[in-house]
């Protein structure tokens, strides 16, 4: 009987185990938890908790697939490659920050179903491609992990089904960079103080949800993207001469239920086809609400365009349609130009339709070759826009982190304090008592003692204000191949614009390490703009000492505007001169003083003079001849007035009547490393 029993139980054992469905095995090797610890300097080093090893590399080596590495608190300067699938895992609530030595790649992750959580990744190269984390597989899980000072945080290569959820980029040349990637999820991410935050190029199936981007030259910029959503977001306060969501060469994206608030472009669909914007609210948006450039089938419905400082909607050469949207209290709600569109049943602030001039409610829309259906109107206003507020405590920068480059001054430094005893002795300090070099700024031109004292090189006073300007051009391929390199006449010009208030204008054309010709490129992407600005003014260095003493311009032939200040890393500290761009669009002026107004106007910016400050500032309908906008602001004589940008070379200072504004004493020769670009108390 016995040996019955087990000849049945052999019979099943064996069935059992034969008719197990490919793939499922008896799990002969449970999942392990190893520990990591970095204060574990003297060993033994075991992976337990009681003996953790003190890298983060040696446990991911000695781990088998599907265990668990936690990782305790404390700075980790190491790059790591994870080659197998397992969970990396912060133990503390005090997040474990890798340092990654200015290496490449962080964390470079190339097997699926990895799950990374907790961590801070900081300092990668400033190369193309590096990154805190990039995930060449599928699968992946990224959580609750800060990233700051990379080129890009997060890349996306070649992959799919990617989750990015509960983390903090800033600082970053770029948050989050897909590549070729498709299904990949963004969830309740904030981006601030980024070149770019959400960067998607030749992707698709991307979905945006619950994010908010501030302070970025971008907030979210996608090219050759299909089919992807954008969603319960909020893209607010980004750059005055860029903005919220760019959308070039892209099909079938929507947004919906999301708020696009005080950018200078709010959503600029260029080349782009069948855009559905649903349920969103675009409010303080400083130059356009929806800029349509050459896009055909933007269609809005159910949205809010209200008290956006120039233009609601501007489309050029483009086709659209607005419905059952509330339009009212900007300078001008449509303005469209050799457009066709179709805007019926929505509410303009009145019961009688839009009008044809200037009122302080009613929109008024104004029509250039174009084809445009503004009837029927809705007498009553709408339940538009998106149906939530703003989280205040969202998208906040850290306290105590490092972020820029330290100075170093060549010489004998006798008390310590970062400046030489020879610069001390030249400008009355003793070089005998320490001062904090590092935050005085006696003149308030924005450098500090320590960056005076490196660029005395240079002729730098810290008792007179100096502004530092790097210029590099591209060859031109429309002429004479140096016609977009400034000449001897031209920076003379631009230096006496400054010293009629004694300030001192130092442009760096080749002789104070900078100023150099770079590779041409024709209609180069605003992402492209942004990689030129680390390759040839950082030089791929997260160190270098010009980041925050000298501006940086580019000049060439094509670029993605034909002039505009941009954001290359964390700060409104670069522009672009699309010179050619500029000579056709003003065939009658030099292209000499072209580049030279178009600089002093861009420059004007990186100094703080934004639409912010002033309403002449940068207002296309106040070069409408006979307008009202044109009779309020001709008072306003400054390069910062369209009207004036290439008639006068120079700032007002606010003596030309009730309308001007005196530039100079509003300009912050600080803001273009302390940026921010904060909706003025008269708005909120």
């Amino acid at each position: 009987m016995f040996t019955k029993k087990i000849i049945s139980f052999s019979i099943i054992l064996f069935l059992l185990l034969t008719l197990l469905p490919q793939g499922l095995s008896i799990n002969q090797n449970p999942s392990q938890t190893w520990y990591v610890d970095i204060s574990n300097n003297s060993g033994p080093w075991e992976g337990t908790e009681q003996h953790p090893f003190s890298k983060i590399q040696t446990a991911i080596d000695t781990a088998e697939s599907g265990d668990t590495i936690m990782v305790l608190s404390g700075i980790y300067k190491e790059s790591i490659t994870i080659d197998k699938d397992l969970i990396l895992q912060s133990k503390d609530a005090h997040h474990p920050i890798i340092d990654g030595k200015y290496n490449q790649t962080i964390i470079h992750i190339l097997q699926p179903n990895v799950i990374v959580n907790g961590f801070i990744l900081r300092n990668s190269s400033g190369a193309p491609q590096s990154s805190g984390i990039q995930c060449d597989a599928e699968n992946i899980q990224i959580t609750h992990c800060q990233f700051y000072r990379t080129r890009s945080g997060i890349i996306v290569n070649q992959t799919e089904e990617i989750v990015i959820s509960d983390c903090l980029f800033h600082t970053n040349g770029g948050g989050v960079l897909l590549q070729k990637a498709n299904q990949i999820r963004l969830e309740h991410n904030d981006f601030l103080h980024n070149g770019i935050g959400i960067n998607s190029e030749s992707s698709s199936q991307i979905t945006i949800q619950d994010c908010y981007t501030t302070i970025n030259g971008i907030g979210i910029f996608l090219k050759t993207t299909t089919d992807s959503l954008i969603l319960d977001s909020a893209i607010y306060n980004n750059n005055d001469n860029q903005g919220g969501v760019f959308l070039d060469d892209c099909q079938n994206v929507t947004i919906k239920n999301s708020r696009i608030q005080h950018n200078g472009f709010g959503v600029k669909p260029i080349y782009s086809k069948n855009i559905i914007i649903n349920q969103s609210t675009f409010k303080h948006n400083t130059h356009v609400g929806l800029f349509n450039i050459e896009s055909d089938d933007i269609h809005v419905t159910d949205s809010l365009f209200t008290d956006n400082f120039r233009f609601s909607v501007h489309s050029i050469s483009g086709s659209f349609s607005i419905h059952q949207s509330n339009i009212y209290s900007s300078l001008v709600g449509i303005f469209s130009e050799d457009s066709t569109g179709t805007i019926d049943q929505n509410w303009w602030g009145s019961s009688f339709g839009p009008v044809f001039f200037e009122h302080p409610t009613i929109d008024r829309v104004r029509f250039k070759s174009s084809h445009v259906q503004i009837r029927p109107v809705s007498t009553e206003r709408f339940e538009a826009g998106a149906t939530w507020n703003m989280d205040s405590s969202r998208c906040q920068m850290p306290d105590d982190i490092w972020l820029h480059p330290l100075v170093n001054c060549t010489g004998q430094d006798t008390d310590n304090d970062g400046a030489t005893d020879a610069w001390e002795k030249q400008y009355d300090y003793d070089p005998l008592s320490w001062d904090n070099h590092k935050e005085l700024d006696p003149d308030n031109d924005g450098l500090t003692n320590i960056q005076e004292c490196y660029t005395s090189q240079w002729g730098s006073d810290p008792f007179r204000k100096d502004i530092f300007l790097e210029v590099d051009w591209m060859p031109s391929q429309t002429g004479d191949p140096d016609q977009n390199r400034l000449t001897a006449e031209d920076i003379q010009t631009m230096k006496e614009v400054f010293e009629v208030k004694d300030i001192m204008f130092h442009i760096d054309h080749g002789k104070m390490g900078g100023g150099e010709l770079v590779p041409y490129q024709s209609n180069f992407s605003n992402a492209n703009l942004r990689d030129i600005y680390w390759d040839y003014f950082l030089h791929q260095d997260l160190n270098n000492p010009r980041k925050g003493i000298f501006h940086y311009c580019i000049i060439n032939d094509w670029g993605p505007g034909p002039g505009f200040a941009f954001i290359g890393w964390d700060g409104l500290d670069s522009f672009d001169i699309s010179a050619q761009e500029l000579s056709e669009n003003q065939p009658r002026r030099e292209r000499n003083r072209l580049i030279v107004g178009g600089s002093i106007h861009e420059l004007g910016h990186t100094l703080g003079l934004t639409v912010d400050d002033h309403q002449g500032n940068d207002n296309i309908p106040a070069t409408w001849l006979f307008t009202k906008q044109w009779w309020r602001y001709r008072q306003y004589k400054s390069c910062m007035n369209y009207y004036y940008t290439y008639r006068i070379l120079g700032f007002s200072d606010g003596t030309h009547g009730p309308y001007d504004f005196d530039d100079w004493s509003h300009m912050d020769y600080s803001f273009f490393k302390n940026t921010h670009f904060t909706l003025p108390d008269e708005y909120q």
